[in-house]
């Protein structure tokens, strides 16, 4: 007999029967095994121009203290982008943004930039002159930057050459930590305008992963007394992601760091249970973590996805039975905000699954039989090569929690049963009270774990009786 259901849940799933003393200890286990971990290619993210800037317009050459950069596969914003905002100690000026510019040369003690047009060379004249010191931000003009970055140069004096059109600079090649109070990075596609504080970005990078067992896997095996075999096993994710970080660069200081994940997952697993005696354990089988060095911009900032999940039980019966069960999960459109400096600030929606559930038991037994299937979704953010290195997730997980007492000589499957009295005694037959439960929780590494979604759905509470 399948339970099927719709609903609302968070992660957390389990199968359970009656309390039992068992004749053997009980113990903990965890058997990690299964495939090798699996890494994907890294996205490189370089600079890319602005397309929200218009290069021909004069004021682009004046300096601000507010300054955004562009990063972005290949050249285009097509595959997922990331922007990133500085408010600097000093002004500023962006030399990608003015169209007039065409040569940036540099050497250990200064920069100097071609003009193409005396109008924007004369503003630029008016404009630098009253600035000292100030920053220049090159991008791949000339020898000034490595490959994949922008180059940040602190300048002092300079001086204009009206007939080359071109402005020295007595500079020295510095970084954004010397240079910039705030720091914000916010990955997702975002118009052009200053990245507002909390702005939920529509995510932009993807997972996909399908992480089957080979049929008939040993999952746990205690001899003589226990054997638990993954029929069928196989669980599905695909998960997209976004998020935002501000540094302070003056406090040292994370002010704010959060990730908004949309996720659509499934499971189905089927067990086959053997034991030969009363017993109780806790066991867990754990496959290689699925990692993806997803997102990376040089010099600055790397995101580091990773996917893992489990199978495991909790298992205790006072005598000898064999069980199957099933359990099938499909979830789709669950969203979850985790904000790794405010639980509070935590957020899901969207998680309705829909689930199938059965049991079949055979033998006189009372006891519990608890399986679940768990994944994991972890985001870790490096920045400046190990200045902040942080990670946050979710864990869903999904289950059957199932009580019985089995008196009937022979089994029941309770997929093939009908015609049932479930008015009987249960003298002969079986009592059952089964569950389909799901948690989802979200953690912060360093600050937190929390429980953002728990549901408990009730599928049966009968006597069967064939008395």
């Amino acid at each position: 007999m399948f339970f099927p259901l719709s609903f609302a849940a968070k992660a957390a799933a389990v199968l359970a029967l009656a309390d039992i003393a068992a004749s053997i200890p009980i113990e903990a286990y965890t058997n990690v095994q299964g495939r090798a971990a699996t890494t994907n290619a890294t996205t490189v993210l370089a600079p890319v121009s602005n397309p929200n800037i218009d290069k021909v317009a004069l004021e682009n050459v004046v300096p601000t203290t507010n300054v955004s950069l562009i990063y972005g596969v290949n050249g285009t914003l097509d595959q997922g982008d990331m922007k990133v905002s500085h408010a600097m100690k000093y002004p500023t000026v962006v030399l990608e943004d003015i169209a007039a510019v065409t040569a940036v040369d540099c050497d250990a003690t200064s920069v100097v930039v071609t003009f193409a047009n005396l109008t924007v060379f004369n503003a630029a004249q008016t404009a630098w002159a009253a600035e000292s010191p100030f920053v220049l931000i090159t991008n791949h003009m000339g020898d000034c930057d490595a490959e994949l970055e922008r180059g940040i140069f602190l300048t002092s004096t300079l001086t204009f050459d009206t007939t080359t059109l071109e402005v020295t600079f007595a500079s020295e090649k510095t970084d954004v930590s010397t240079t910039a109070n705030v720091t914000e990075i916010a990955f997702g596609h975002l118009a052009g305008t200053a990245i507002a504080k909390r702005t939920t970005i529509n995510p932009t990078y993807t997972m996909d992963f399908t992480a089957p067992l080979a049929d008939n896997t040993v999952l746990y095996q205690y001899a003589p007394y226990v054997t638990v075999t993954a029929d069928t096993a196989t669980v599905g994710a695909n998960v997209t992601f976004s998020g935002y970080f501000k540094y302070n660069w003056l406090l040292f200081k994370v002010e704010d760091l959060y990730f908004d994940v949309d996720t659509d997952f499934s499971a189905d697993l089927a067990l086959s249970l053997d034991l030969a005696a009363s017993y109780s354990t806790s066991f867990a089988y754990t496959a290689p973590s699925l990692t993806y060095s997803l997102v990376s911009v040089p010099g600055l900032l790397t995101i580091g996805p990773a996917l893992n999940f489990e199978i495991g039980a909790d298992l205790s019966v006072n005598a000898a039975v064999d069980v199957t069960t099933e359990v099938g999960l499909a979830l789709t459109g669950g969203s979850a905000h985790l904000d790794l400096l405010d639980s509070a600030s935590s957020s899901t929606t969207g998680w309705t699954p829909e689930y199938t559930a059965s049991i079949n038991a055979t033998g006189s037994v009372e006891g519990e039989v608890n399986p679940y299937v768990a994944l994991t979704v972890e985001v870790a953010i490096d920045f400046f090569s190990g200045l902040v290195d942080l990670s946050a997730g979710l864990t869903a997980q999904p289950g059957l929690n199932n009580t019985l007492t089995l008196t009937a000589s022979g089994g029941v499957d309770l997929a093939g049963v009908t015609g049932l009295n479930s008015s009987g005694t249960c003298s002969e037959g079986l009592e059952l009270a089964s569950e389909f439960v799901f948690d989802l929780d979200a953690f912060a590494t360093q600050w937190y774990s929390t429980t953002l979604y728990s549901v408990a759905i009730p599928i049966v509470d009968q006597c069967y009786s064939w008395a």
